[in-house]
C-alpha cells in the first residue's frame, strides 16, 4: 500500500487511497480505543468516540500508521491501528453558478470523492414526483460538472438529488432547489434615426431591457414575402435590421427558449386595399374593387385559387379604372374556400394583397306573403314577398302567370322583401327565386277560385263533346270557348256559351267532330286571347 504525502498537520493524518482502508473495529482495538475519520467535501474531519472510562484520549497523540508491507494470510491487505476511516462522497450544487431559464436549466456541481460517471442527478417537483434525470458532464472549470434539464414548467420550483450507481441518495444539503423563470413580456422600442424612406435607407433598430443578458432571438417577419424574413440573436437587447423591401408591413417577434416574449409591428407604405362597399360574394361569384395605394399597377398579377388544392380558377376578369382595379369571377363553386392574391410579376413570392373568402352555400329561402294591401274591391292586387336575406345578397325573382305567360315578369332585389302588383286577379301565379344561377326558393299562389269542368256532366263520343263548366270567380262576360285539334292542322272551332239559370255554370256543346282525334278545350279571355282560364284535353271515341 503506497503512502502519500501528508497534507494537514492539524488533522494529523497521511492522505491515502480510499480503497486501501480496512475498517474493522473488533479486530483492531477494544471498544472505545479508536477514532473514526470522515472525509466530507474533500476534507477529512475527525469524530472521537467516548471511551468507556472518563479519561479522553488526546487526538493529537494519535498516530495513523499505514505500512506497505503489513498483510495477513487471510487476505487482509492492511491494518489500521487506532483509527477507523470512513469516506463519504459529496456533491455540492452551485446554485449561483447555474443558468436557470423559462423551461431549461443548466445546473453546475462540485464533486468530492466520487466519479461523475457514477452518479446521476434526479429532478423532482414540489410534490416529490420524479420529473427527469440527467447525467453529469465535465465543464471547462476544474472539478465542476453540469447537468441539463429541458421541457420544464415556467415559474415552477424543482428539487435536486444525487443518486449513485447503487440507487442510493447522495444528499446535496439544504440548497438543493431552483425556480424556473416566468414567461416574460418585453416592451420593444423602435429607433428610426437611421431610417430615411425618401433616400432609400430602411435601417431600423429595435431594443428591449435585458439586464440579465438572456439569449433572446428576434425574428423580423416580412408580411408580404416570408422568404425575406431575417433573424438575429442578442444578449444586450439591441437588434439592427435593414428592411428588405419597403412595400410591405413588418412584424418583429422575440423568442426566449421558443416562447414568444414580445412583438411589435412597423409599416410605412400604403398597400392595396378593398374599396368600401364594393365587395360582393355570392354562391358562385365574387366582385370587388381595390385601390392600388403605392403599388405600380404595371408590376402586379392577379390569381384566384381554391384553398384546399391550390388549383387556379379560370374566368377571372380584371378591370383597371384609374387608381383602382375591379376583379370579377362568376365561375366559382358554392360553399368553397378561395384565396384572391395580387403579387409581384418579377417576384411571385411577394404578395401585395391576399384575401381569403368562402362562397356561400346554396340557400333555400322560405317565402312568406303579406297581402294586407291586397284589395279586390278596388282592383289593387299588390302583394309583398319576404325572405330571410340578412346579408343582402342579390336575388332574381321571376313571377310566372300560369294562365297567361305573356304576363310573366322579373325583378331584382337585395334586401329581404319584394313588392309586386299582379297583372290580373284571375290567374294562378308562381314566384321563383334565383341567386347566382341557383334556384333558391319558390311559392305558388292564387287569390281567386278558378273555373273547372263538372266531371259528371262530361259527354264525349265519336263526334260530339258536351260539358258544364263551374266558373268559380271568373265573370261570364269575359269568356270565349274554343276546340282545336292537337295532332292535325285544322281551324279552331268556337263553342257557344250557354249560361245555366240559377247557377254559376255554363254549358258547352260541339257536334261534328272527327272520331278518334285528340282535341283541346280552351276557355279564354274575350279581350286577351293569350289569357286562358281553362285548358282541357280529351279524345273523341272511335
Amino acid at each position: 500500500m503506497s503512502q502519500l504525502n501528508s497534507q494537514d498537520s492539524n488533522n494529523e493524518f497521511n492522505s491515502f487511497n480510499v480503497e486501501e482502508i480496512i475498517v474493522n473495529k473488533e479486530s483492531s482495538h477494544e471498544t472505545g480505543e479508536y477514532n473514526e475519520i470522515k472525509i466530507s467535501t474533500g476534507l477529512i474531519s475527525k469524530t472521537e468516540e467516548e471511551s468507556s472510562s472518563s479519561e479522553q484520549e488526546d487526538n493529537t497523540t494519535k498516530a495513523l500508521t499505514i505500512s506497505t508491507t503489513a498483510s495477513m494470510a487471510i487476505g487482509v491487505i492492511g491494518i489500521v491501528v487506532g483509527t477507523i476511516v470512513t469516506i463519504s462522497p459529496s456533491i455540492n450544487f452551485l446554485n449561483e453558478n447555474s443558468l436557470i431559464g423559462i423551461s431549461q436549466a443548466q445546473c453546475f456541481f462540485e464533486l468530492g470523492n466520487i466519479n461523475h460517471d457514477n452518479v446521476e442527478i434526479l429532478l423532482q417537483d414540489g410534490d416529490g414526483n420524479k420529473v427527469q434525470t440527467a447525467s453529469l458532464f465535465p465543464t471547462d472549470v476544474n472539478q465542476q460538472y453540469v447537468a441539463e434539464f429541458y421541457d420544464l414548467t415556467p415559474g415552477s420550483t424543482y428539487y435536486l438529488q444525487g443518486i449513485n450507481n447503487d440507487g442510493k441518495e447522495i444528499k446535496l444539503g439544504d440548497d438543493n432547489s431552483f425556480t424556473t423563470l416566468n414567461i416574460p413580456s418585453y416592451d420593444i422600442a423602435i429607433d428610426r434615426s437611421e431610417y430615411d424612406k425618401n433616400n432609400g435607407k430602411y435601417d431600423l433598430t429595435f431594443s428591449i431591457e435585458n439586464p440579465n443578458k438572456y439569449h433572446i432571438d428576434a425574428l423580423l417577419i416580412c408580411e408580404n414575402d416570408k422568404t425575406l424574413n431575417t433573424h438575429q440573436l442578442s444578449i444586450d437587447g439591441i437588434y439592427h435590421f435593414t428592411l428588405p423591401n419597403i412595400l410591405s408591413s413588418y412584424r418583429l417577434e422575440l423568442y426566449q427558449e421558443d416562447y414568444l416574449v414580445g412583438q411589435t409591428t412597423f409599416s410605412d407604405y400604403q398597400g392595396i386595399e378593398i374599396i368600401d362597399e364594393t365587395l360582393e360574394i355570392g354562391i358562385s361569384s365574387i366582385y370587388m374593387g381595390l385601390s392600388y395605394g403605392e403599388i405600380d399597377p404595371s408590376t402586379i398579377n392577379v390569381s384566384l385559387i381554391k384553398s384546399d388544392d391550390q388549383e387556379e380558377v379560370s374566368g377571372v376578369e380584371i378591370g383597371p379604372d384609374g387608381y383602382a382595379i375591379y376583379v370579377t369571377c362568376y365561375q366559382l363553386e358554392a360553399n368553397t374556400d378561395y384565396i384572391l392574391r395580387i403579387y409581384d410579376n418579377s417576384r411571385p413570392t411577394f404578395t401585395y394583397f391576399s384575401y381569403q373568402f368562402s362562397t356561400i352555400p346554396i340557400p333555400q329561402y322560405e317565402i312568406t306573403i303579406d297581402d294586407s294591401n291586397f284589395d279586390i274591391a278596388n282592383n289593387n292586387y299588390t302583394l309583398t314577398f319576404t325572405i330571410n336575406n340578412l346579408n343582402n345578397y342579390l336575388v332574381d325573382a321571376y313571377l310566372h302567370c300560369i294562365n297567361d305567360t305573356t304576363l310573366d315578369d322579373s325583378f331584382i332585389f337585395t334586401d329581404d322583401s319584394l313588392t309586386v302588383t299582379l297583372p290580373s286577379l284571375y290567374s294562378e301565379y308562381r314566384l321563383d327565386l334565383n341567386q347566382d344561377g341557383y334556384d333558391v326558393g319558390s311559392i305558388t299562389f292564387s287569390y281567386y277560385t278558378p273555373m273547372q269542368i263538372v266531371t259528371n256532366t262530361l259527354n264525349i263520343d265519336s263526334t260530339t263533346f258536351g260539358a258544364e263548366i263551374d266558373l268559380g270567380d271568373v265573370p261570364i262576360s269575359e269568356l270565349s270557348a274554343y276546340l282545336r285539334p292537337v295532332d292535325m292542322v285544322g281551324d279552331e272551332l268556337e263553342l257557344e256559351i250557354l249560361p245555366i239559370e240559377n247557377t254559376n255554370r255554363i254549358s258547352l256543346r260541339m257536334e261534328g267532330l272527327i272520331s278518334n282525334t285528340k282535341y283541346v278545350l280552351e276557355i279564354r279571355d274575350s279581350s286577351r286571347q293569350t289569357f286562358i282560364y281553362l285548358n282541357y284535353e280529351f279524345n273523341t271515341l272511335t
